[in-house]
């Protein structure tokens, strides 16, 4: 499951052009595209890809599936059949699911700087093969460079560090002063520089730095974000999350005995990647059911209901802070959108509000969720809460949803 993930990032947020920000959409926008589309995702590793990426994730310390909980009181409440959380409060050692993504990302962009090709159906390079290649060639001072919203400079820099790589990440002053000592602490001794405006002007600032010229061998840019010159990445992260997807099939399965799937997902969006890959899963065209998509964002970023609104890839401005940081992107990879655009059902936007009464409702369901995963709930009331939405969307009595809870508890400020 991948996909190539490409957006030609400005070369600062403030040079953006009137014309690229749009007016905010109503907080639920249908995607007339999505009934008839179907993905078939490209992949380079053979028909097994999503087994040799679990198998690879199994491999790394302290992995477990995460849980898929189900939330009958809030389904009752709702008025439907059933709801499914699957919960990554607590992934490989970190309260969020981007490090199955940078997981994988981060080591095959190693094993391509280092020209280590993947055969397909064959054992993939262990942990320690890597590091004795970057050994062997001399490359021990290698730095990995990103840019991050929050989750994902951590997961990078964890991974790195399991590679025995150092890393610089590059993020916004909006963020969260805690979320900045975390990403520091994680890996070997991990180097965050403070950009001055949103999550753009930290991806132009660590692309930059990550390909300056005759720095060739001693950086390396891995972003969740495709650019000019970094396009392979992106579709590595989101053949990452397949492990997520893999998971939840089988447990669905085992808790309804294989008899009720679910009708529709609902998955939070920053930039797109984690939201393509639930995209391309449920509509993949092997399928035989057939799951409506609807994605979550924060009404301050809600790039995706903009896109869907115009009928074109849009950027949106976003605001200073919202209590959903890591979805405060306010633009989509650029393939991402090639995805959504076609595949998505609808789009919803909540507010910091909903999002923390959402946080609220799981932690009394003893689901530990930080806002940008309970989103996903405050979507799934929002869209149930407008008549016409939820009638378009098919939620009525016999509707099963499976919520995709990306992340765990962390501190914010409550909404006033």
């Amino acid at each position: 499951m991948s996909a190539t993930l490409l957006i030609k990032l400005p070369a600062r947020r403030s040079q953006l052009s009137r014309a690229a920000s749009v007016i905010m959409p109503p907080t639920v926008q249908f995607n007339p595209s999505a009934t008839s589309w179907r993905s078939s995702p490209p992949t380079d590793l053979g028909s097994t890809t999503s087994q040799t990426i679990q198998t690879f994730h199994s491999l790394l310390p302290s992995y477990s599936p995460t849980p898929l909980q189900p939330l009958p009181s809030i389904a009752q409440d709702l008025g439907i059949k059933a709801v499914y959380l699957k919960s990554e409060a607590s992934r490989l050692g970190l309260p969020s699911f981007k490090i199955l993504g940078a997981s994988w990302a981060v080591y095959r962009a190693v094993l391509d700087f280092l020209a280590v090709g993947l055969v397909p159906n064959q054992a993939l390079p262990s942990l320690d093969d890597v590091k004795k290649v970057i050994h062997d060639k001399g490359l021990e001072e290698l730095k990995v460079i990103t840019a991050t919203a929050g989750n994902w400079g951590r997961a990078v820099a964890k991974m790195a560090g399991y590679l025995g790589l150092k890393t610089v990440v590059f993020g916004s002053d909006h963020m969260h002063p805690t979320t900045r000592e975390l990403i520091r602490n994680e890996g070997l001794g991990t180097e965050f520089r403070v950009v001055k405006g949103g999550y753009v002007d930290a991806a132009n600032e660590a692309r930059e730095y990550g390909m300056e010229e005759g720095r060739e061998k001693e950086r390396l840019l891995v972003m969740d974000m495709g650019f000019e010159g970094g396009e392979k990445v992106p579709g590595w992260v989101v053949e990452g999350y397949s492990t997520m997807l893999t998971e939840y099939e089988t447990q669905i399965r085992e808790q309804t005995d294989g008899q009720r799937g679910a009708t529709h997902a609902f998955v939070p969006c920053g930039c797109g990647s984690i939201a393509s890959a639930v995209t391309q899963f449920f509509r993949d065209a092997k399928r035989e059911d057939d799951v409506k998509v609807v994605v979550v964002e924060p009404d301050s970023a809600a790039c995706l209901l903009a896109s869907l609104e115009r009928g074109e890839d849009s950027t949106v401005e976003t605001g200073d802070e919202t209590i959903m940081c890591g979805m405060n992107c306010g633009t989509l990879s650029g393939s991402a959108w090639e995805v959504l655009g076609k595949g998505v059902e609808a789009g919803v936007a909540v507010t910091d509000k909903e999002a923390h009464r959402a946080v609220v409702d799981l932690e009394n369901e003893g689901v530990e969720a930080g806002p940008c995963g309970a989103a996903t709930l405050a979507g799934l009331r929002r869209v149930c809460a407008d008549v016409s939405a939820r009638e378009k969307l098919g939620l009525g009595a016999e509707a099963v949803v499976v919520l995709f809870c990306t992340e765990g508890k962390r501190e914010y400020e409550v909404p006033m």
